[in-house]
């Protein structure tokens, strides 16, 4: 298999899992362990999507409420862009998204999506 420089990629043989550790400068970082078989990648070699084989915690930063975690479902699909940055994932947990003077609660078993702009803003929605 062929990595960017971003992933590195660790087998755990004792488990079957494959899991992919982030370093990522911009806007998320995750350890994920994938459930094999389900993995997924771009032609760059960065990790599409995949089946994540326990509950991830993302740390999303860059958000105009500084930074915010993300506790993603095992057994649920989690997704990536081409640049290696968070962009969805079923909740594990409730979370409360503050949007300018407004929140809007996302229960547990909601698909939260995260996506950014050209100028670098982050957009959060969820839905169940």
């Amino acid at each position: 298999m062929k990595f960017s420089s971003k992933v590195l990629a660790v087998f755990a043989s004792t488990f079957g899992l494959f899991s992919i550790n982030f370093a990522v400068s911009l806007p998320a970082q995750a350890s994920v362990t994938c459930e094999s078989g389900t993995i997924l990648n771009y032609p760059n070699g960065s990790l599409e999507t995949c089946v994540l084989g326990q509950d991830t915690t993302v740390q999303v930063s860059g958000l105009s409420s500084g930074s915010s975690n993300f506790e993603c479902q095992a057994q649920q699909s989690i997704s990536f862009d081409e640049k290696a940055q968070f962009k969805s994932c079923q909740l594990s947990q409730e979370i409360t998204l503050i949007k300018d003077h407004s929140t809007e609660t996302c229960a547990a078993g909601s698909k939260i999506e995260l996506s950014a702009s050209t100028n670098g803003l982050n957009s959060i929605s969820c839905r169940p």
